[in-house]
């Protein structure tokens, strides 16, 4: 008798759930477990709606969209709300700066600003490969050392150079100690330039090839550059680092505070600068990596990386702590950083679209940030 009035209960809620007044709201073949956050309503389109959600975390993610949904703010009314506060900060210092968009925050203007979460942790080559569904090496594939390919070429250069000055010199001849005699050495001294710049320090030679191959490479737009001052700009609001300006031509560049208290460079020279601290360095771990990783969302492989990668490690270089020091550890660092700006940019693809179309037409700090905040 229980059996069957467990089976008309059910049979009855089912009748309800098929009713035509009832069509929003979801009823699982599982289990579902019930407290006060598992069911929301909202107004939406001048409909109320109705959702029994599974766990307490769809029901979160419910509510959340639905309040989106009511209170979400256009671009122009972002832009005017913020306009007039960061134009007076900006003038000021980065404290200022900071402080103005923490304010905003807080008043329910900006939602994005600051809003990462950062922990740093061990990250393979391998974890970082997949995420980026690639074969490639990491180092080709982020454009910071040349392949053994290129290698090889601009060694068979060098020694292809070395012989026309050689045979040259030997042609036309002349006095000992005379133009074409220093000429001629010095030709046949490239091979050995070469190899001893090779030996001391072999990722400048990673980055000549990377330039003189970037100056040359078809792929070299506005448009990817734009992709890359995107990344780094919406990674680093997210991350809390108050934008200061900037650039696409002649040089690319976005340009950070990198504390809030100021730049580590602008500290007067009678001071001793503060070593960054943990939470600075996740930080601009993942700034630092974000162009990378904006490019490789339109690409399949990243350039100008060697450059992204020498901040980096002047970051680790000025940090506390004697851990950061060990290869390993800076090795870790770097490939979580670039697996948290790629998660950033994939989680928030809209609003790096519309920065990206907003940059394009070189619109102010101001214009990028209520594109970012209204996508």
């Amino acid at each position: 008798r229980r059996m069957s009035t467990k089976i008309a209960a059910l049979a009855c809620l089912l009748v309800i759930a098929g009713s035509p007044s009832a069509h929003a709201f979801q009823l699982l073949s599982t289990p579902m477990r019930l407290h006060n956050a598992a069911t929301s309503s909202a107004t939406a389109n001048g409909r109320s709606f109705f959702r029994a959600a599974s766990s307490p975390r769809s029901a979160t993610i419910v509510m959340q969209a639905a309040e989106e949904a009511v209170t979400k703010k256009s671009k122009s009314e972002i832009l005017a709300a913020i306009s007039k506060p960061l134009a007076e900060s900006m003038d000021s210092t980065a404290e200022k700066v900071y402080d103005t968009l923490e304010g905003l925050k807080e008043q329910g203007v900006l939602s994005k600003w600051n809003s990462a979460a950062l922990r740093a942790r061990p990250v393979s080559q391998n974890e970082l490969k997949r995420e980026l569904k690639t074969e490639f090496s990491l180092d080709e594939l982020l454009g910071i050392s040349g392949t053994p390919d290129d290698l090889k070429g601009l060694t068979i250069a060098a020694f292809a150079l070395s012989a026309f000055f050689g045979i040259g010199g030997s042609i036309i001849g002349g006095e000992t100690g005379g133009f074409v005699y220093w000429v001629t050495y010095l030709g046949g001294g490239i091979p050995l330039i070469l190899l001893g710049v090779g030996s001391v320090a072999p990722g400048a030679i990673g980055a000549l090839i990377g330039n003189i191959q970037w100056q040359f490479d078809s792929t070299n737009t506005k448009e990817r550059r734009i992709r890359h001052e995107a990344a780094h700009m919406l990674c680093g609001y997210m991350c809390g680092l108050p934008i200061e300006a900037y650039s696409l031509e002649p040089t690319p560049a976005c340009y950070f505070y990198d504390r809030r208290e100021g730049n580590i460079a602008d500290i007067e020279e009678w001071k001793k600068p503060r070593p960054f601290d943990e939470e600075e360095v996740n930080k601009l771990s993942v700034v630092c990596m974000s162009g990378l990783m904006g490019e490789l969302t339109a690409y399949d492989k990243a350039d100008g990386g060697q450059g992204d990668l020498e901040q980096l490690q002047e970051v680790f270089f000025r940090a506390e702590g004697d851990r950061i020091r060990k290869p390993n550890v800076r090795e870790d660092q770097t490939r979580w950083g670039a697996l948290r700006s790629l998660r950033i940019l994939d989680e928030n693809k809209a609003a790096f679209e519309a920065l990206c179309a907003a940059m394009a037409e070189e619109a102010s700090v101001e214009d990028c940030i209520a594109a970012i905040e209204a996508a």
